[in-house]
């Protein structure tokens, strides 16, 4: 049940509504301030705004009414009629990467991972903000805690049917605090990094996407109303685009490394390891799903595993850009892609 903020007649504002709308706006102002600082370009950034918004609701609405088509008159009605139904984070993801997308192909902006590296800072803080809306709902929580009471591992939820106080896991505070914490260390490495001119365009991003995935991997197996695949009903879609994402970050610097120094046979056991650990946090997900009763060892490793494989992805990142950094402190002008050469 949503909390009443405001009455006056047939209006009726939500406290739910308005954290969210200071989410959007928060994160709105920090994308503003780190795209115009870093590109300048005002047409671009002005014109990402608005098409986000709209790209994002559109999607966000469209992944909620695939997992709970139940809870509509049909995907019309879904898409159309925004009274009523809810929305997933997942498609506000896709919304901005969209936006980003349509604005290079008509040449608003020429930089896409630029912009996708400020998105992802600006949603970090957008997210940190909007999952506090839980305080005001019964949504984003886990299994009961019977051990605590505090914050901020639980939070009491009134009982639809029996009308009972439940203190349950606090899933959606976590978040908000997974998400700030990763908008403060990615803000100070973004700039960071790029003052020493030693990072490459997009790597924020996909750090962003790798770290986050990885935690969302063990926070959305802990809440009771996940979004999960129409074809099963119990693999969460959450979960599986988190390891996605982690898979796209191994991928893609991994490749780099490569390129950079050449194959070499030690490598092999470092993305074994990888594989492992993730296998490793997979198979956990399987044994809390059969054993709840021992769910803070099963998580304990399973956020273990994941924090080991992202500890080794930006590894391997950094092997991959140890050359470009020693030229960088030489005062080499060596090129970074997507920087424009000085």
């Amino acid at each position: 049940m949503e909390k009443l903020a405001y009455i006056n007649g047939d209006v009726f504002l939500y406290w739910n509504s308005i954290v969210l709308t200071l989410a959007a706006a928060t994160a709105i102002c920090f994308f503003l301030a780190f795209y115009l600082g870093k590109s300048g370009n005002a047409a671009a950034a002005f014109g990402a705004v608005p098409l986000c918004l709209v790209l994002s609701i559109v999607a966000a609405r469209f992944f909620h009414w695939y997992s709970r088509a139940d809870s509509y008159d049909g995907f019309l009605a879904a898409m159309t009629d925004h009274s009523s139904g809810g929305y997933a984070l997942m498609g506000v993801f896709l919304g901005c990467f969209l936006a980003a997308l349509v604005l290079r192909m008509v040449c608003l902006h020429r930089n896409l991972p630029e912009m996708l590296d400020c998105m992802c800072l600006a949603g970090s803080a957008g997210i940190a903000v909007g999952r506090l809306a839980s305080f005001f709902n019964s949504s984003d929580r886990g299994q009961i805690v019977a051990s605590t009471r505090s914050l901020p591992w639980v939070y009491p939820v009134t009982n639809a049917v029996s009308g009972a106080t439940e203190y349950r896991l606090a899933t959606f505070l976590l978040q908000a605090m997974v998400a700030l914490l990763l908008f403060l260390a990615l803000t100070a490495f973004y700039r960071r990094a790029n003052k020493r001119g030693t990072v490459r365009d997009g790597d924020t991003c996909l750090i962003f996407l790798m770290l986050y995935g990885a935690s969302q991997v063990v926070l959305d197996s802990t809440r009771y109303d996940s979004l999960f695949f129409r074809s099963n009903g119990f693999v969460s879609i959450v979960q599986v685009f988190g390891a996605l994402a982690l898979g796209l970050a191994i991928v893609v610097f991994s490749v780099r490394l490569v390129k950079a120094r050449g194959f070499r046979v030690w490598y092999v056991p470092v993305w074994l390891l990888m594989a492992a650990l993730i296998g490793g946090a997979g198979f956990m997900e399987y044994y809390v799903q059969r054993r709840g009763n021992e769910a803070v060892f099963a998580y304990s490793v399973m956020s273990a595993c994941l924090a080991g494989t992202a500890a080794l992805t930006l590894l391997v990142r950094a092997l991959g850009m140890t050359q470009k950094r020693k030229a960088a402190r030489r005062g080499e002008t060596q090129q970074l892609p997507g920087e424009n050469g000085r």
